[in-house]
């Protein structure tokens, strides 16, 4: 069986600067990742770690590339 990997708090971190700098709530940011409110909520509370297609969508969602959200997650480190 497949072991669940922590949440990265520098990816919540990030995204949640992301999201404030452009003026968006999380339910904003959730509709333009078309991924639930819950969902994208856990992923900044750092409460899971997602899955690489939902990592896509959030930078998609932004505007942003993943190189772009890279680099905001190591930023926070």
């Amino acid at each position: 069986m497949a072991r669940s990997l922590p949440a990265d708090p520098a990816l919540g971190s990030a995204l949640r600067e992301l999201r404030e700098a452009r003026n968006l709530s999380q339910e904003s940011a959730s509709h333009a990742a078309d991924i639930t409110l819950g969902t994208y909520g856990k992923i900044e509370r750092n409460e899971v770690a997602p899955a690489w297609a939902t990592v896509r969508a959030i930078a998609a969602g932004f505007g942003i590339s993943m190189r772009e959200l890279g680099e905001a997650v190591d930023q926070q480190d």
